[in-house]
């Protein structure tokens, strides 16, 4: 099976699987099990959407069928014929739908997804992925230069090269760059560096800045601080700008709720606690999910605000510098940076 990082929608998945059974447990009625027969098996549905911004750059056609049929089979092992339709969806636009017909009771996207949806009182915030056992769930983009470098401040990087790697389709590092550009009036990114380049790892951005071949590099701290557990000569990087904490992921619920629905969020709150729970969230690269807090949006809230401000900002998404997105102008964005 092909499995994409930096997405939560299997454990959303996993979750909702696992709570039928616990709710079961908890009437002193035990699951039924696969053995039983087809015949004696319960039916379930669950209508999943998820926005393809979470997802980078995996294929759509992978990720959705490698879902179905993986789940589909959890789901007979736990007891259960599951119903399940997972759907990669390319707009919010879509994703109103979806709401607005009553055809989804979960669904996983970014959180600039989910800060265009809110205003139509359509959805809750539920969710999202803690990737630090010790600290919550936001965390902050950093601007990392060698040791040696001479440059102090972000204005020191003016025409050197820039190496970025953001989660998801990268779009909120991205934001984050333009927004800090323009707070220290230094123009847009397209112009102020002199290369733009978006490899698919964090380490591939962390070690070039540190063998001294990349003038700089912004990355997520959860990534950053992994690296210097792996290599503490890592530890010689300064950082010279850091954005507020952040959450980028939502796993989101209807306004109106559903049959099981506070089963369903429970049982994900616990996956962590289970063995079967915590293999699946070590191979999404997540130590366990956690509830939405109020406050946890705001600081995304200030940054696209602050983005979608800025002059000639796309009203819809940032382009992603050096990706496959296309520029304002229609043309692929050839690594300066559009707009």
């Amino acid at each position: 099976m092909r499995l994409f990082r930096g997405t939560v929608l299997g454990l959303l998945l996993l979750g909702w699987l696992a709570a039928p059974a616990a709710a079961q447990a908890q009437r002193g009625t035990p699951a039924r099990t696969a053995s039983a027969g087809a015949e004696a098996l319960q039916h379930a549905r669950l209508r999943g959407v998820a926005s393809r911004w979470v997802f980078g750059n995996v294929n759509r056609n992978d990720a959705r069928a490698a879902l179905k049929v993986w789940f589909e089979a959890v789901g007979q092992q736990r007891g259960f014929i599951l119903d399940t339709t997972v759907d990669i969806l390319d707009s919010v636009a879509e994703i109103r739908e979806r709401l607005q017909s009553h055809s989804v009771e979960l669904l996983t996207v970014g959180a600039l997804d989910y800060l265009q949806l809110e205003s139509g009182n359509l959805v809750t915030p539920a969710l999202t992925d803690a990737r630090s056992a010790q600290g919550g769930a936001p965390y902050s983009y950093v601007m990392l230069v060698n040791g040696a470098s001479a440059a102090t401040s972000v204005a020191g990087l003016r025409g050197k090269n820039l190496l970025l790697s953001a989660r998801g389709s990268g779009e909120t590092g991205v934001a984050w760059v333009e927004v800090l550009l323009d707070k220290e009036k230094l123009g847009r990114a397209g112009s102020f560096f002199a290369t733009i380049k978006t490899p698919p790892k964090a380490q591939s951005c962390i070690l070039p800045v540190f063998f001294g071949t990349v003038d700089a590099c912004v990355v997520d701290d959860v990534n950053l601080n992994l690296a210097k557990e792996m290599n503490p000569q890592l530890g010689q990087l300064r950082v010279i700008a850091r954005s507020r904490p952040m959450i980028e992921s939502v796993i989101a619920v209807p306004v109106e709720p559903h049959p099981g629905q506070q089963d369903l969020i429970e049982s994900m709150l616990s996956l962590h606690r289970d063995q079967r729970g915590r293999q699946l969230l070590m191979v999404f690269k997540t130590e366990r999910l956690v509830g939405i807090q109020p406050g946890d949006l705001d600081s995304a809230r200030e940054l696209w605000r602050d983005y979608f401000r800025l002059p000639g900002a796309s009203r819809s998404r940032p382009v992603v510098f050096g990706g496959a997105e296309t520029a304002e102008n229609g043309q692929p964005d050839r690594g300066r940076g559009g707009h």
